[in-house]
């Protein structure tokens, strides 16, 4: 099974040396990055065969050999992901896609457009569904244990969310901002719960801590307040604790040009009468870190956190209670194992991609009314992924916006 990378950062990097892991016969056969230097010497920190691996400089030096491969994993930066997903269909081979799969109305438009019939080629990266600990939740929800369910309210304490004030994350113009960024995750996985199509979405974002006046291109190693300043690298280091920021010399997180929320809000409205509450925080730290949702029904109750692996179901109409421990040493908590699973049955042909890109078109389409709410102060419809083409065709985009 010979697979190509397009751009191998750090995500990419650490699934495909899961997936040889899991298959030794995946090979790969070849790279497309730019910074192929920057690759090779990643390549050797990795357990990955590389022996016989072609390095290219571009997607479309690498794409005029297809015939070569059997399947292709895009891990470019945010941006890229619609326009190399459209280069990969031409030559007709199934595609494991990062999230998110676009950042703005005219990516998406053009996206489901360009997929529309195959998107069962292609698997999307959204390992939280994919999970022992929410696949049981999910059972527990559709057992009917719980009863009618009228409410979720989901939580996500980023505790390493310095990543999107120190590091690249910190461009707008690359990521589309952190609805596309975290959300896009969570949207996925509340969806599944509610068993409906989202309809409308109202939202909210602030940027209390990090932003300000400091210039883009400044870095640590360059500023005269290292010594006060939180984040600077010699107080990480004495805390023990980067918070996502990095260890080492970074950029400034207090810059005038970030436009990325610290928090944000979003109460989402399904078609079958329930409503979501959503909310995301970047600056919670160490312990404080949470991620999961309680499911609300008439019968019961059933909540969840990845950080503790633990689920509980607490009956409302007797004295009972149950409590699960689904731990995973894999990578997003089992999720990865999972997906890779299925892309390596999709690329021999056994099995449909799931998720598949519908599932990026939906999450997307939450994420870009979320984040024209935030910003306009309106609730947004959410198109149906039949809808998508001609909603946002010739839709103005939404810039960025400096939030306070």
């Amino acid at each position: 099974m010979r697979v190509a990378v397009i751009g191998l950062g750090l995500r990419v990097g650490d699934l495909f040396e899961l997936l040889q892991q899991m298959n030794p016969e995946v090979r790969l056969a070849a790279v497309a990055d730019p910074d192929q230097e920057s690759v090779k010497a990643k390549l050797k920190t990795l357990k990955i065969n590389s022996e016989s691996t072609r390095f290219y400089a571009s997607a479309d030096q690498m794409l005029q050999d297809s015939s070569r491969f059997d399947a292709i994993m895009i891990g470019t930066r945010c941006h890229l992901h619609t326009p190399l997903a459209m280069q990969v269909k031409a030559v007709n081979l199934p595609i494991y896609l990062e999230k998110p799969v676009a950042i703005s109305y005219r990516q998406l438009t053009d996206l489901a457009r360009a997929f529309r019939g195959i998107e069962d080629r292609v698997t999307i990266s959204f390992p939280l569904r994919m999970t022992p600990l929410f696949q049981k939740v999910h059972e527990l929800v559709r057992s009917g244990r719980i009863g009618t369910v009228n409410q979720i309210q989901a939580i996500n304490n980023v505790p390493y969310g310095g990543v999107y004030f120190g590091t690249w994350y910190r461009n707008y113009d690359q990521d589309g901002g952190l609805w596309l960024q975290k959300a896009t995750h969570d949207f996925d996985y509340l969806t599944l719960l509610a068993d409906s199509r989202p309809t409308q979405i109202a939202a909210m974002i602030t940027q209390k801590i990090y932003g300000g006046d400091k210039p883009h291109d400044l870095k640590c190693s360059k500023c005269d307040i290292t010594d006060t300043c939180m984040e600077s690298p010699q107080n990480i280091k004495k805390r023990g604790d980067d918070g996502g920021m990095g260890y080492g010399d970074h950029w400034c997180a207090y810059s005038k040009d970030i436009h990325n929320e610290d928090a944000g809000s979003a109460i989402i409205r399904y078609e079958n009468d329930l409503h979501v509450s959503y909310t995301q925080n970047f600056i919670s730290r160490r312990s404080a870190g949470r991620r999961g949702a309680i499911i609300t029904g008439y019968a019961g109750s059933v909540e969840f956190d990845w950080f503790t692996f633990k689920v509980r179901l607490t009956e409302h109409f007797t004295n009972k209670s149950e409590e699960y421990l689904l731990n995973s040493k894999e990578g997003h908590g089992g999720g990865d194992f999972k997906l890779l699973q299925n892309f390596i049955d999709v690329t021999r042909g056994n099995a449909p991609a799931h998720p598949n890109l519908k599932d990026g078109l939906r999450s997307v389409a939450m994420c870009l009314a979320a984040r024209e709410s935030s910003h306009n102060n309106t609730f947004q419809a959410i198109p149906s992924i039949e809808q998508i083409p001609d909603y946002y065709d010739n839709r103005p985009e939404v810039s960025a916006l400096t939030v306070k």
